[in-house]
């Protein structure tokens, strides 16, 4: 009589099982996601780091509404460029040189603090050199992410990045704050400049999977054009774009205005809005992780039905007078927020081609980040005294009322089948 087959131990589940998590098994893109995390967690420390110091420098509102325009504005000016750049070049060189940038501006930085050297125009000038920087940076990052997994686990290596810029997001001002109380700004930027060294020294032996270059020999002006008209050709890839600028004009921009809302709004010390951010960094990590676990198929609906309730919360938040419910209201905002833009990057991501991915990316770049100098301007010009008078509270709730009304337009287009997924 045949000996019974004993029954299989069953087998452990390790975390790279689950969908938000599979890009982990790919070994050069382990590589890429930890180096990416080292750059982003000091590129906090240095950002928190521009707005108090700001904000110790000067009590006007548009000063520090102006940092946000000169660090993002050139994501908006140059960003085509680096887009193009990215397509026409190798990524990862072109990657390794900016962060070769970072390293000599950070440390201009650090050496302008130590020696008692700062003023509000020149943090105006090392703010916009790293903005430059992170204009070409943006869209090689975003390309490098679908050139080191296979497709199918493309959705996850988003995801991931997303999770990887929002716990940076926690973890750099939170461990900055005790610095920051101390005025040691030279040891908030040294830390950047500790990150952006030790990740080229990580990312510099990642190998790429092979791509398609751009290798069109057409004019600069056609080659910058042909990333849009690609979005608009790859449905609905154009009005995901659209969403996301709008969101990141007049909802995202908001943040510029933290420090004087959580004084005059909220009646605490200014350096108390770190808190709230690390909140909506919280939010935020597990809106990636969401995001990674659903978007295998990612929609246009999807993303706008997302970013609704941070458009709503966001209404409720310009009125709260507590410290503490500002802070716990920001979870589930950056759950939403992040959420949405996730799955709507995922859903540009699988509708255009390899050539001109970076170029796309570079927009969508322009739309998240770009966009957020655009809002810093208009909101400092409401709320300062410079401009309306309005103050952060009443700015708040009225840009907030415009991305509202935008997410229930484009929820309302997204019901057009012809627009609804990615296909």
């Amino acid at each position: 009589m045949p000996n019974p087959v004993a029954p299989s131990s069953p087998r452990r589940r390790g975390l790279t099982s689950y969908p938000a998590f599979r890009a982990l098994r790919h070994s050069e893109f382990k590589r890429f996601f930890w180096g990416g995390l080292l750059a982003q967690l000091g590129f906090w420390f240095s950002h928190i780091s521009f707005q108090d110091l700001m904000s110790d420098l000067t009590d006007d509102e548009l000063w520090v509404s102006m940092l946000f325009v000169v660090t993002f504005g050139p994501v908006l000016l140059i960003g085509p460029f680096g887009g193009m750049v990215v397509d026409r070049f190798d990524r990862k060189r072109v990657l390794l040189g900016c962060y070769g940038a970072l390293i000599v501006t950070v440390g201009a930085q650090v050496a302008m603090v130590a020696l008692d050297e700062v003023s509000p125009g020149r943090l105006l000038i090392t703010s916009t050199l790293i903005g430059t920087t992170m204009a070409v940076l943006g869209p090689a990052a975003g390309a490098i992410t679908a050139n080191v997994v296979p497709a199918n686990d493309l959705p996850s290596a988003i995801s991931l990045q997303a999770m990887s810029a929002n716990l940076s997001r926690i973890l750099g001002p939170a461990l900055s704050a005790p610095l920051l109380v101390r005025d040691l700004f030279e040891a908030t930027w040294s830390v950047y400049l500790g990150g952006v060294a030790i990740a080229s020294f990580v990312i510099s032996g990642v190998t790429l999977l092979p791509y398609q270059r751009d290798t069109e020999e057409i004019p600069v002006v056609q080659r910058l054009m042909g990333g849009w008209r690609h979005a608009r050709e790859r449905k609905p890839a154009a009005t995901a774009l659209g969403l996301v600028a709008v969101v990141s004009a007049f909802g995202v921009s908001h943040i510029s205005l933290m420090p004087s809302f959580t004084a005059d709004a909220l009646g605490r010390p200014k350096g108390d809005f770190v808190w709230i951010g690390v909140a909506t960094g919280v939010g935020a990590l597990a809106g990636a992780l969401m995001a990674g676990s659903i978007t295998k198929k990612a929609t246009l609906r999807q993303g706008a039905l997302l970013i609704l309730p941070y458009c709503t919360l966001l209404c409720v938040f310009s009125q709260l007078t507590s410290f503490y419910w500002a802070v716990a209201i920001q979870i589930p905002m950056g759950f939403s927020y992040i959420g949405s833009f996730t799955t709507l990057q995922v859903l540009v991501q699988q509708l255009v081609a390899e050539e001109h991915r970076g170029r796309v990316m570079s927009l969508f770049q322009i739309a998240w980040a770009g966009f957020v100098p655009v809002g810093s301007l208009i909101m400092g010009l409401m709320a300062g005294e410079a401009g309306l008078d309005l103050g952060s509270a009443t700015t708040i709730l009225l840009t907030s009322l415009v991305c509202l009304g935008c997410a229930l337009w484009v929820l309302s287009r997204s019901n057009n089948p012809a627009t609804l997924s990615a296909t």
